[in-house]
């Protein structure tokens, strides 16, 4: 019996291992390797799953092009499950297989953090689907990022709220890690720069922090004009539910982070005027954006989400790479210096000196359960 037990552990561990690094075994000799780095599992497995399924996509239509110079491309997979500690194997893992070209990830800030000195030091390209911390700007020559940065996105959504909708007294709740300690900062330092007040600036714990009823409490009772979330859809969505539950709505405003369809399948009529920043929204008239929104629905038989855009963007890109520059890992970072106007389905891509980008935002609210482009009354 016990060894019956046993095996049956062992089954399980090599099974976990296997889906773990799922594309390994299908890397075929003479095809060109690209990792694809984030979070399968955990607390933003949502978003890691869409970047995943973003590069697929993107891998897929250029194989069935022929694929770059010749050579098919193979997509690894590798699950960090948002913790730096594993982002730091997982970048190991990545970064001494020379067949590996380049790799598409972290998703979030802090994991990217975590890879960025193996990967600089092994020399290999990280491009970013996900992280927006200003941190990353200065992570190193192979780090790049194909979502702008948190300073650039929070100083929209400042300016969205003070200016634009002429709500003054802003609260903030943030997620004590890069990504939200980043947000926090920038907002701090914009919203009095355009004639509001931050009345609270609040953080909590990604994945840990559940009950947020203390929080709600403290800042119902200064009365703000709206509440910045510089933190995921998870928790945006125990936010306001858990707000709403006490009979408080006040207008809720995020980046990136709480742009999922997942936000408004957990948090329902909680998160519907909730507003946000966004890159990509399948209602964009753009024909690449539609045959995109196209192309991932005959596949996976869902609508794209953000993630799933900047995904297959960052899959093209390291494709342009690899084709302009050559496929050797020094040759693809040094093209992507020189890249300029790449257009993608979230905007287009010409990185600076720090490996950023600058795109245009566009504004999205939840109405009627789903997220539509925002119209001011």
């Amino acid at each position: 019996m016990i060894k019956r037990i046993l095996t049956v552990v062992l089954v399980v561990q090599f099974g976990l291992l296997g889906l773990a690094g799922y594309g390994w075994a299908q890397a075929a000799k003479g095809n060109l390797v690209i990792g694809v780095a984030g979070p399968l599992t955990g607390t933003s497995a949502q978003d890691g799953n869409d970047i995943k399924n973003g590069a697929a996509l993107a891998a897929d239509i250029l194989n069935k092009k022929g694929g770059i110079n010749g050579k098919k491309i193979d997509l690894v997979f590798e699950d960090d499950r948002s913790d730096p500690k594993e982002a730091a194997n997982v970048a190991n893992k990545l970064a001494n297989d020379k067949r590996v070209l380049a790799v598409i990830g972290h998703f979030n800030s802090s994991c990217t953090l975590a890879g960025a000195p193996i990967y600089n030091k092994a020399g290999v390209v990280e491009i970013s689907a996900g992280s927006t911390s200003p941190a990353v700007s200065q992570a190193g020559p192979y780090t790049f990022r194909v979502i702008v940065t948190d300073a650039f996105q929070g100083d929209f959504v400042a300016r969205w709220m003070v200016k634009d909708e002429g709500l003054k007294k802003i609260a903030i709740l943030y997620e004590n890690d890069d990504y939200g300690v980043g947000l926090k900062d920038v907002m701090t330092a914009k919203i009095p720069a355009y004639g509001g007040q931050v009345v609270a600036a609040e953080s909590y714990y990604l994945g840990e922090t559940k009950d947020f009823t203390p929080y709600i409490t403290k800042l119902r009772a200064l009365n703000p004009d709206a509440v910045f979330i510089g933190g995921l859809y998870n928790e945006g969505a125990l936010i306001a539910k858990q707000a709403a539950d006490v009979g408080w709505k006040p207008p809720f405003f995020g980046v990136d982070g709480l742009y999922s369809q997942a936000l408004v399948d957990l948090g329902g009529k909680a998160v519907e005027g909730t507003r946000v920043a966004g890159f990509f929204h399948t209602a964009q008239p753009d024909p690449m954006v539609q045959q995109f929104v196209k192309d991932y629905k005959e596949k996976y038989k869902k609508d794209p989400g953000t993630y799933g855009a900047f995904g297959y963007d960052a899959l093209m890109v390291v494709a342009a790479g690899i084709e302009k520059g050559g496929a050797d890992r020094a040759a693809v970072m040094k093209y992507l210096t020189t890249l300029k106007g790449l257009k993608g389905v979230t905007g287009v891509n010409t990185f600076d000196q720090n490996g950023d980008v600058i795109k245009d935002p566009i504004k999205l609210v939840v109405k009627d359960g789903k997220f539509q482009p925002y119209v001011k009354k």
